[in-house]
């Protein structure tokens, strides 16, 4: 990371203006009609002070102790203060400055940061400086609604899991997508029909919906999305403010995979979604090893069966044409490409090709185990066009010709 001069200050203008635009976005948020909000910025001695204040009512029920705190609500219907103060807070300190808060005159709370500006600290931290320009400290940022990470690039490692975060409130929504995005993919939606639409666009490895919801809560999502071919296989964590067994018991209905109650630990979410992708990678294991694919053994929901199923009988018809690719695949499952990519890769961790072909081989192993069919013949018959392509694919897959396979396996 690195950080630039101005006019003998020395700053990082990204940390900067997100800490002043989180202040002053809660400070409106919370202001009463006719109130006041006022920000002042001074130079000290190698520091500058950042001081955001607002008026508010009954100041002295506001617990200055907990407005740091994430998923902070005054009340079961208030919208949570604490991501946004909490991110400022984390950023702060990430800066190696201070914060604190305090009733200013009257109804007034009052918010104090406090940053060094002098090239040695900078420098005492080493951190890169750059004298004519501005570069950022490596603070998460959010852009379009995708997380950008990596000294603001965006994350472009396609082996990282994909994960969607539904939730209405932009501050749990931004909080979520910046600590989950240092291990993944990140996409996010605001409300439960755009949470469908970039599901069934993405077809991500896992979803994080909150229940309460504009347009469609997360409990008709979860119903919409584990009912739909496309996206039944997708793990779905529901989060809730709610407590109470009836309410957990309607989000599992639905066929939710997990619950979580807010407020919750981020390493409790983290390995909630650590442990839905180690099932989907354990599923992938067991496919590798069957030679012929059961839907009931890999099917994670009954629509699943339901496809699995039909997309077996498919196999069974076209398999042996050696015209049938991905893209025929895909028009006889009513699915895009991407839709069917992504289906295939949660199950066996194979592209839409990469499938075909080991089905076919998996099909030329049990004809090859099961009959006097020459080797010729078996490639023909499961859909390849030449006998000596065949046995290079099957090489490939399995490390041996199909006569040594056959060999030492005693057939």
């Amino acid at each position: 990371s690195e950080v630039g001069p101005m006019e003998g200050l020395w700053y990082d203008e990204d940390v900067i203006e997100k800490i002043t635009m989180n202040l002053l976005s809660n400070a409106m948020k919370y202001c009463p009609e006719n109130g006041d909000c006022y920000f002042k910025a001074q130079n000290g001695d190698n520091t500058v002070s950042i001081i955001v204040a607002n008026s508010v009512n009954n100041l002295a029920d506001i617990p200055m102790e907990n407005l740091f705190s994430r998923f902070y609500q005054q009340d079961e219907f208030s919208s949570g203060a604490g991501v946004g103060l909490s991110l400022v807070k984390e950023l702060v300190k990430l800066y190696g400055g201070e914060i604190d808060v305090e009733q200013g005159s009257g109804d007034e709370i009052v918010f104090k940061v406090r940053l060094p500006v002098n090239k040695e600290f900078f420098i005492s931290r080493n951190i890169p400086v750059l004298e004519n320009q501005h570069a950022k400290l490596d603070a998460p940022a959010s852009e379009n609604g995708e997380l950008v990470t990596n000294n603001n690039a965006p994350l472009q490692n396609a082996d990282l899991p994909i994960i969607l975060i539904v939730e209405d409130n932009a501050d749990v929504r931004q909080f979520i997508a910046t600590e989950l995005g240092k291990k993944n993919q990140i996409h996010t939606a605001e409300n439960g029909l755009q949470g469908i639409e970039k599901a069934l666009e993405q077809v991500p490895d896992v979803i994080i919906s909150d229940v309460r919801m504009p347009l469609c809560d997360g409990i008709e999502l979860c119903n919409t999305l584990k009912n739909d071919e496309r996206t039944s296989h997708i793990p779905i964590i529901l989060l809730t403010a709610h407590i109470g067994e009836e309410n957990e018991l309607e989000g599992l209905r639905s066929g939710a995979d997990d619950f979580i109650t807010k407020p919750f630990k981020l390493r409790i979410l983290e390995k909630r979604v650590e442990n839905l992708i180690a099932t989907r990678r354990a599923l992938r294991n067991r496919y590798s090893q069957e030679v012929v694919l059961r839907a009931k053994d890999i099917a994670i929901t009954p629509t699943d069966e339901v496809f699995l199923n039909r997309m077996q009988k498919v196999l069974d018809k076209h398999l042996s044409d050696a015209a049938f690719n991905a893209a025929a695949f895909c028009r006889e499952l009513g699915m895009s490409r991407m839709q069917l990519h992504r289906k295939l890769l949660a199950y066996t961790g194979l592209s839409t090709t990469a499938f075909l072909r080991s089905q076919r081989l998996k099909q030329a192993i049990h004809i090859l185990q099961t009959s006097d069919a020459s080797i010729n013949e078996v490639a023909y018959e499961v859909g390849f066009n030449t006998p000596s392509y065949f046995i290079k694919c099957f090489k490939e897959a399995y490390k041996k010709t199909p006569s040594e396979y056959l060999q030492s396996t005693g057939v």
